[in-house]
């Protein structure tokens, strides 16, 4: 049955019924993939169905044979999420300000950086720490014209945002 419904949440969800486990209150939604040939299935709890939008009775049974799984397919797609996670929650500084992960967004926009605890850690060799100042970064001898560069982007990015 193709179905529109709204969660509970105010999400308008589309689909055809793929199943629906009485004892549990489970209903599966087969959604269509983000391209041809792809479609996703959705678990939703029937109670967090708010209203239904439209609902159609299908022309002919519904095909009940899944399609082939790849699971070496899934097994890089799953790695490549979780490597794409890693790096996203590397980017997120644990205990910071608001300020600080300002500072630290506008700078990963044009050099590699990291958090070290609540140090920015910019191309592996400049160390910039609270107040995240241009004054504040460090680095050995031997980086000191990447050091430089930091410190101008990081006046750059202050002023921008006006700290």
């Amino acid at each position: 049955n193709d179905v529109v419904f709204r969660t509970q949440a105010g999400e308008e969800v589309s689909g055809c019924v793929f199943a629906f486990d009485r004892q549990n209150n489970l209903l599966v939604i087969k959604e269509n993939g983000s391209h041809s040939g792809v479609s996703n299935l959705r678990v939703v709890k029937a109670n967090n169905v708010r209203e239904v939008v439209s609902s159609v009775q299908p022309e002919k049974p519904f095909d009940l044979d899944l399609p082939h799984v790849d699971l070496e397919r899934c097994r890089k797609r799953e790695e490549k999420a979780l490597q794409q996670a890693e790096m996203e929650s590397s980017r997120v500084g644990q205990g910071v300000t608001k300020e600080a992960q300002a500072i630290f967004d506008a700078l990963v926009k044009t050099m590699p950086c990291v958090w070290r605890n609540k140090v920015i850690v910019v191309l592996d060799s400049v160390f910039v720490e609270e107040p995240y100042t241009p004054d504040m970064c460090r680095s050995d001898s031997e980086h000191s014209a990447t050091r430089e560069r930091v410190k101008m982007v990081l006046r750059l990015e202050r002023e921008r945002l006006g700290l």
